[in-house]
């Protein structure tokens, strides 16, 4: 009997105007996704060769001044991590256009009165390496900004499953028909999941038939390698896609059952749709961001200067000194390891200044945008956003976890040199300053590598709150077709 309903729901839809708007809207929208991530400056093919320039220049860099000697690659540090490229961009665009592709380690001074060359009687410094992160440059031209990707086509499926299911109630209540069908050996129950399987037959169908249609021009025409793993990220994001269809498919039913007519059905469904898509996450990203403001980029080098201007009155690295002799009056040299300590403890506390103001920036950004995010997910669409963009690779939190490996890159060389430094029983073993660390060459082979991970914990969580959106909105559709009248 179930399906008997869901066949007569499915043969219903499929001669409605609505089902014709969906298999005209849904292939169009498709095709446009792939022509715009293939053709209008996606192309993963030279993002690719940006980044591969990119790693072989870092390897260079190293390679260059590995040849100079472990004190030299010391001080300049490892050079840029580049951020990988990621394939599935067509499916969730997500934060890759706003955030850095790449970590960038620099080793500038302070103002205008510290460079790469310093003079403290003739001595003549370089300060070491700092991890940052550059902002992203958000230009580009319009196609670039157009976001037609599998997410914005996920929240069109949900708005075209309350289509569907606005009047699957309400109007066979208002046509009689709902009496009727009741009046044989048949349970609400049943009725409901009919309706349900119908729905979603309907709406489904039509999306499976596009996305192949997505992914042969994807990838004949962006030419994009689909590994095992990428295919079980793409079957991944089609059960997000049945997850969210089906919760929207219950919500309709919900309301259908709830209201006397099926007009009344459509404007509560819309108004509760809009609601979760838009003026939701809005509101709450505007909460958030209200609820603990992040210092501005300027308020944060004032702060920087200010207790940098303290770090160097303190020891006066400048020798501006005039009655008072600074603490660094003497040159850091292997024959006077008392001065080369000194420095070294000024360049230190340099280093932990900078990169607390660099990192701590960063870390109140990631702080407030992962608790927007924990917020919004009371709404099914964002979530449902969210998983895509970590199945993608693609969100925000994906850029967290390249800033987090990168630190971990960063003490993993710090650690390196360390080591090799100990290796040399002519080197005085003193961290950062050039004249206290080896000056032998380093084999470039032995230089650890950062290698990027990926990790999809974060989307674990957000497809259980799908799982449990569709369990909470078919309980409560139940209990309100149970509850409701026939006539």
């Amino acid at each position: 009997m179930i399906w008997q309903i869901a066949f007569k729901e499915i043969y219903h839809n499929l001669t409605t105007l609505r089902f014709a708007l969906i298999i005209i809207i849904l292939p169009l929208l498709f095709v446009a996704n792939s022509l715009i991530y293939s053709l209008g400056g996606y192309s993963y093919t030279a993002q690719v060769n940006t980044y591969n320039q990119q790693v072989a220049q870092n390897r260079d860099h190293i390679e260059d001044f590995a040849n100079k000697g472990l004190a030299e690659l010391a001080l300049i540090g490892p050079g840029e991590i580049p951020k990988r490229p990621n394939r599935l961009t067509f499916c969730a665009d997500g934060a890759d256009k706003f955030v850095p592709r790449a970590v960038t380690m620099q080793n500038v001074g302070m103002l205008s009165r510290a460079g790469y060359d310093e003079l403290v009687e003739g001595y003549q410094w370089r300060p070491p390496w700092i991890l940052e992160y550059p902002l992203q440059n958000k230009g580009g031209n319009v196609i670039q900004r157009i976001k037609i990707d599998w997410v914005f086509i996920g929240i069109l499926m949900s708005f075209f499953a309350i289509l569907l299911t606005f009047d699957a109630i309400a109007g066979e209540r208002a046509r009689g028909t709902l009496s009727l069908m009741m009046s044989n050996a048949v349970s609400r129950g049943q009725v409901l999941l009919g309706k349900y399987l119908g729905a979603f037959v309907t709406v489904f169908l039509p999306l499976i038939i596009s996305i192949l249609i997505n992914l042969l021009t994807i990838y004949f025409l962006g030419n994009i390698p689909f590994a095992s793993e990428h295919w079980l990220r793409i079957l991944g994001m089609v059960g997000l896609f049945a997850l969210l269809v089906s919760i929207f498919i219950f919500l309709g039913l919900f309301f259908s059952s709830r209201v006397s007519n099926a007009i009344t059905s459509l404007v509560w469904l819309l108004l509760t749709w809009v609601f979760l898509a838009f003026i939701f996450p809005s509101l709450l990203g505007t909460f958030v961001g209200n609820l603990n403001p992040i210092p501005s980029v300027d308020e944060v080098l004032r702060q920087k200067h200010a207790q940098l201007g303290q770090l160097y009155a303190e020891y006066d690295p400048f020798n501006n000194a005039e009655d008072i002799l600074p603490k660094l009056s003497k040159a850091a040299s292997a024959e006077n390891p008392k001065a080369t300590r000194l420095w070294a403890d000024f360049l230190a506390k340099e280093v932990e200044t900078k990169t607390r103001f660099s990192d701590g920036h960063i870390d109140q950004q990631f702080k407030q945008v992962q608790l927007a995010r924990d917020l919004t997910q009371i709404s099914p669409i964002a979530t449902f956003q969210y998983a895509m963009e970590g199945l993608a690779n693609t969100s925000i939190v994906s850029y967290m976890n390249f800033v987090k490996q990168a630190r971990r890159y960063r003490q993993t060389f710090i650690d390196f040199i360390k080591a090799e430094d100990q290796d040399d029983p002519e080197s005085l073993h003193i961290y950062p300053v050039r004249e206290g660390l080896s000056q032998k060459p380093v084999n470039l082979d032995a230089v650890p590598v950062f290698e990027e991970q990926i990790s999809y914990r974060s989307v674990l969580s957000q497809v259980g709150l799908l799982v449990l959106f569709n369990l909470l909105f078919f309980i409560i559709a139940q209990i309100s077709f149970m509850k409701s009248d026939l006539k």
